[in-house]
């Protein structure tokens, strides 16, 4: 009977051994999968540089107070830098305001007279690239080969120089056959060179200037090509100054007087009553406008419009006092790109006047695009800054000439003007870049790089079968 009992004890005492073994190396097993996640954990975090910046308060223990007050502001810097998000869809609306005549070193200055104010909105986007400059090193610098470069995506030095016909596609020009709404508006004429590289394909602004014998080849000047050609057709929307080049006739009064220096048209030449006629002839369902004053536009109703052109000034835009403000244009151009299932590219040129504060003209502009980014969803927005004034921006001006008259200037200056003209020579541009696709904006490229991305940016050409 003992026996019995004794082994029925046993018995007992070894099942409950193994369930205690069981369940002992179940925790175990739990605990080296536990502390195995951890090490994997820690290992990726210190390969990928992975940091809750939240989870660092430790060291504030190690400053002193002075700097922990800094350590404060850098640890909400970098929380906002984590919460950075750029969203890979491709954008509706892409709008490039380029601001030329303005250095890297004087966008810097600027910044301290801001500290009284908000940011620069331009500061807060979270990509920033650099465009070379190939005009550093040449001289004269023709600003109709650099746009050219710069929107076409051709090199400088394979830009032929041709004086008409060239068939160099620009990126607003590929964005129209997309079936993309196109804009430009500038605070200079609309028969720059920045318009010629984006529409047409000449040098010669007007023809005024043109010799006999390229009229009777058939040559085209940008004036008459922004009418008749294709592109300047389908552009929906153009404003800017240069009236004294598309018609003989003009009013001419104090507050917006004529360029001497600019082209004048031919005696006969009428090309604004001939894009009226155009549109009448070609698009008669479609609806536009053509304006001359800026009472014209602040009063225009133009959701409804197809088209919109104004030409709003003899010479350049700022050359009018009464001229528009760039608010007011970009508020008027939104009104006719923006289409219900369309996108729209957008190109601004604003060049800053040398008479006039540089730090007042930026916190206009800060304050206008400020106001525009908060109209548009899903937007890429650049902002290109350079310092191109180049020497020789049409064929309304020797090259020769301009090389002679510099050199002059140049050996008349002190040796701190001398700098200060040195200062003002074409440096890298910079590009900020905020929205869909804003990450392809990063590091330093070339002034190729930009057509290329943008196209790429709006789904222009067939980059998915090569990328």
């Amino acid at each position: 009977m003992a026996a019995s009992r004794l082994k029925q004890f046993c018995l007992k005492l070894r099942f409950k051994s193994t369930q205690l073994f069981i369940v002992a190396g179940a925790v175990l097993l739990s605990l080296l999968v536990t502390l195995l996640c951890i090490g994997l954990t820690i290992r990726y975090e210190v390969e990928h540089e992975v940091a809750n910046v939240a989870d660092v308060d430790y060291w504030k223990d190690q400053v002193s107070a002075a700097q922990k007050v800094w350590y404060d502001k850098g640890i909400e810097e970098l929380k906002q830098a984590l919460r950075i998000y750029s969203p890979q869809t491709q954008p509706r609306q892409v709008l490039l305001l380029l601001i030329s005549g303005i250095s890297a070193e004087t966008l810097a200055a600027a910044r301290f007279e801001r500290e009284k104010h908000a940011p620069f909105v331009w500061d807060q986007f979270p990509h920033v690239a650099r465009i070379k400059n190939s005009c550093s090193s040449r001289s004269p610098c023709d600003a109709n080969l650099v746009y050219r470069s710069l929107f076409s995506g051709v090199p400088l030095n394979e830009v032929v120089n041709q004086p008409c016909n060239h068939t160099l596609h620009s990126v607003l020009r590929q964005a129209q056959l997309a079936g993309l709404r196109t804009g430009f508006v500038t605070n200079q004429r609309i028969t720059g060179a920045a318009a010629s590289a984006l529409v047409v394909s000449s040098s010669w602004e007007c023809d005024g200037l043109m010799p006999a014998g390229v009229i009777d080849s058939g040559c085209q000047d940008v004036a008459q090509q922004l009418i008749f050609s294709e592109a300047g057709q389908a552009l929906n929307v153009l404003l800017g100054g240069g009236r004294q080049l598309l018609s003989a006739k003009v009013p001419v009064y104090d507050w917006d007087p004529l360029d001497e220096q600019l082209c004048r048209a031919r005696s006969g030449r009428n090309l604004l009553r001939d894009w009226r006629n155009q549109k009448l002839k070609l698009q008669p369902k479609q609806r536009f406008e053509l304006l001359q004053l800026a009472t014209e536009l602040s009063t225009l109703n133009a959701t409804n419009l197809d088209y919109l052109w104004g030409v709003l000034a003899n010479a350049n835009l700022h050359q009018n006092s009464q001229a528009p403000s760039l608010d007011l244009m970009l508020n008027k151009t939104l009104e006719v790109l923006q289409r219900p299932g369309v996108g729209h590219l957008l190109i601004v040129e604003h060049v800053l006047q040398q008479a006039v504060d540089a730090t007042q003209q930026l916190r206009q502009l800060n304050e206008t695009l400020s106001n525009f980014m908060q109209q548009q969803k899903n937007t890429l927005t650049l902002v290109l800054f350079t310092n191109g004034n180049y020497l020789s921006s049409s064929r309304d001006v020797s090259e020769e000439t301009g090389n002679i008259n510099l050199l002059e200037e140049f050996f008349e200056l002190t040796e701190v003007e001398l700098q200060l003209q040195m200062q003002k020579l074409p440096s890298e541009s910079l590009l900020f870049a905020k929205g869909p696709k804003s990450l392809l904006f990063y590091g330093v490229h070339e002034e190729t790089y930009l057509a290329h991305a943008l196209a790429y940016a709006l789904g222009l050409n067939d980059f998915d079968n090569q990328l």
